[in-house]
Parts: C-alpha cells; sequence; structure tokens
C-alpha cells in the first residue's frame, strides 16, 4: 500500500509534484511515520502554524526516499523505529542523496539512548513524541534555522 502523498493547502491528496517554494513562503515539511494516525496528528499540527506546511506524508523509507525530490522538503521529521530499514540506516540514506536536508528525529524511544546516536548519523535534532506540540514545533524552527 502507498501511503505517500504530497497534500494541498486544505490537506487533500495532490498527484502531482509540488513546486519548489517561494522565499518566505512557509517552509515544507515530508513526514514519515508508520502510523497514520501519528502522520495526520503531526500534519494537523504543522498545518495550523502559518509559517510551517505538511506537504507530504510517507509510511516507510522507500516510499519517504521517493517522496523527498518530489516535495522539495525543507525539512524531513521522521520516526525513528520502522518496519524495514532502521532508522540511523534511513538517516544516513536520506544524507547520502540530499546531503542538505534537515532531518528532524520524533520517536518514542528514550531521548539520552537515542539522541547520542541520530545526531552523529546526520540529524539535526531529536524530539520524544511525549514532549508535546510546542516543544515539537520549537525543535522543527530551530532545525529549519540550521540549529541542532
Amino acid at each position: 500500500m502507498n501511503t505517500t502523498r504530497p497534500l494541498t493547502e486544505h490537506g487533500k491528496a495532490s498527484p502531482k509534484a509540488t513546486p519548489a517554494p517561494a522565499p518566505g513562503a512557509r517552509k515544507r515539511i515530508l513526514v514519515v511515520d508508520d502510523h497514520p494516525m501519528m502522520r495526520a496528528g503531526l500534519a494537523q499540527l504543522i498545518n495550523k502554524q502559518p509559517d510551517l506546511e505538511a506537504r507530504c506524508e510517507a509510511g516507510n523509507s522507500s516510499e519517504a526516499l521517493s517522496a523527498i525530490s518530489q516535495t522539495h522538503a525543507d525539512l524531513l521529521l521522521t520516526d525513528l523505529t520502522m518496519p524495514g530499514r532502521s532508522g540511523i540506516e534511513f538517516i544516513k540514506d536520506v544524507l547520502a542523496l540530499h546531503p542538505h536536508l534537515p532531518i528532524l528525529v520524533v520517536s518514542m524511544h528514550d531521548e539520552l539512548v537515542y539522541a547520542e546516536r541520530v545526531l552523529p548519523s546526520g540529524a539535526r535534532g531529536y524530539v520524544m513524541k511525549e514532549a508535546g506540540a510546542e516543544k515539537l514545533l520549537a525543535a522543527i524552527r530551530q532545525v529549519l534555522m540550521g540549529q541542532v
């Protein structure tokens, strides 16, 4: 089942790849999580922000890799644990193909253990799912500004 789907302004599926954003436009985020409800919740949270837009969703690493170049994402927001490929290897794969794409990991796993693994692999940040919406949005904006 292919769950990759570019989104329009209203969250509806769009059949076409989207062009690169205009300067000052909302920052485009690709949301990757194997749980559809989690993806939908993250997309809804992001789309409520005036400066952010969940442009595409993917349910696994292979869907995400094919969606990255189609969506011209400004940030990849990804879960760490998904079927098929380890999150660390996925991060390395993404950065091998798209070295300038910032990656923020959002995961249920303990930050003390996993953050020290994902940051050296190239991710720019790590937020636990239990941290809450405000902390996640702050981390997204921080990573988009080039910070860790």
